[in-house]
């Protein structure tokens, strides 16, 4: 499982330009350069590297290049002592926090709704076996082109908002969601679960290179007594199923025993949908300015405890 998704896309460079980063092409790889108050790094998510030598060596000349304290990578590559060990001879650091889904579910596809059912925790499976009883619980799916679109993806940016308080997330600006939806327009799905009419439920699905991402979510409080969630992931199992995609990614859970991690909750009900815990390569760095890049380091440290990484 160590295919390309939308964090190397075309898209996903495009969507970071529109939200005001500097993308920049190293490497055969897309690279976003972040100013902020404590300095200027650089990010590259889903890292495709085969040549890890060549590939330190770029990463050093460019970030150099454009004054970076840092470069923080995660490789889309498996977790084995092998690539661990590979990042860490040219260079790399194991960063203090994660960057985008090292941890994650991944469904097959190819499998029948029967496998895919029968593979889900009890609880899981029991929820979606019995979403008849929920007749009025509905599950709309729009795209980008859609006529209703941009109301919709403003109603669920704002209800977002609203989620992020309840939950203790930092949310995705209204620009933002915005400006992903121009970037990836119909590889941007969005997911709407009504109760009697009304939304309560979205769910932002990213499809790219055979696969695809469960990438934002936001839910009302009416939700927590109805089984939308349950509603949303299973019209888009299906459908993504209908669709010629290969894998659904759940897009991140905690890492493995951590119990009091910020993604413990989630990591339950993205679980219950059986299929394969992937532990990509957990994000490295690759420290430019030692002296600012240790004082960081202790900064994220103490993050790190605060928000529960």
């Amino acid at each position: 499982m160590e295919h390309k998704n939308f964090l190397q896309s075309k898209e996903f460079a495009d969507w970071r330009r529109l939200s005001g980063d500097e993308v920049l092409e190293v490497a055969g790889n897309y690279m976003v350069v972040k100013s902020a108050k404590r300095g200027r790094y650089a990010e590259i998510a889903g890292a495709l590297i085969t040549d890890f030598k060549y590939f330190a060596k770029e990463v050093q000349r460019v970030g150099e290049e454009i004054g970076c304290i840092y470069v923080r990578v995660r490789p889309q590559l498996l977790a084995t002592e092998t690539n661990e060990q590979s990042m860490q001879a040219v260079g790399f650091k194991p960063a203090v926090r994660h960057l985008s889904a090292e941890n994650t579910v991944i469904l097959d596809l190819a499998k029948s709704e029967d496998s895919l059912l029968a593979e889900m925790r009890k609880q899981t499976r029991y929820e979606i076996r019995h979403l008849d009883r929920h007749p009025c619980l509905t599950v709309e799916r729009m795209l980008a082109s859609d006529n209703a679109s941009i109301q919709a993806w403003d109603d669920f940016a704002n209800l977002q908002v609203e989620t992020a308080k309840r939950q203790g997330f930092v949310a995705p600006s209204h620009s933002e969601l915005l400006n992903l939806r121009e970037a990836f327009w119909d590889k941007a799905v969005l997911y709407i679960a009504k109760h009697n009419g009304e939304p309560i439920a979205y769910a932002i699905v990213i499809i790219s290179h055979g696969e695809a991402d469960y990438f934002e979510a936001a839910s009302s409080e009416a939700a927590r007594n109805i089984p939308a969630a349950y509603a949303l992931q299973w019209q888009i199992i299906r459908d993504l199923k209908a669709g010629d995609v290969k894998y659904y990614n759940l897009y991140g859970i905690a890492p493995e025993g951590e119990t009091n991690h910020r993604y413990s909750k989630l990591t339950t009900f993205k679980r219950g949908f059986g299929g394969e815990v992937v532990h990509y390569v957990h994000a490295h760095d690759l420290p430019l300015n030692n002296f600012k890049y240790r004082l960081l380091r202790l900064y994220e440290l103490r993050e790190k405890k605060r928000m529960k990484w």
